[in-house]
């Protein structure tokens, strides 16, 4: 999967290329409806995993404002972006992200919270 976000867009673009090309190419005239409901749902799969992540990677291209503090008003310092997994309705995507750290301090993610994440794994459901 690519990294950079121009990439992703050509990707969903061929990948909704190949869904039309299942349904509608030469191939499809000898193929089962189960056959061709199966590779699509699979490759929607992944076209909606590439335009989630590229949602992620969007969003994570922009720095918090102002400092990040703790609740008792600790500040905390930017790590360079930290690759994490989100899991999805698409699968594991994987993205990168601000963290926040002080010493003794737990971490946070202040766009974990904006876009209604946990902090680490699953999305919330």
């Amino acid at each position: 999967m690519p990294s950079h976000s121009d990439e992703i867009v050509p990707q969903v673009q061929q990948g909704v290329q190949a869904l039309v090309a299942d349904v509608t190419g030469a191939d499809a005239q000898t193929q089962t409806a189960y056959t061709v409901e199966l590779t699509l749902f699979r490759r929607l799969l992944a076209v909606g995993a590439a335009l989630l992540r590229r949602f992620f990677v969007t969003r994570a291209g922009v720095r918090p404002a102002g400092p990040v503090l703790t609740p008792d008003g600790t500040p905390l310092r930017d790590h360079e972006p930290r690759s994490t997994t989100s899991d999805s309705v698409f699968g594991n995507v994987r993205c990168g992200r601000h963290d926040f750290t002080a010493p003794g301090q737990e971490g946070c993610c202040p766009l974990a919270a904006e876009l209604s994440r946990p902090a680490r794994g699953d999305s919330a459901r």
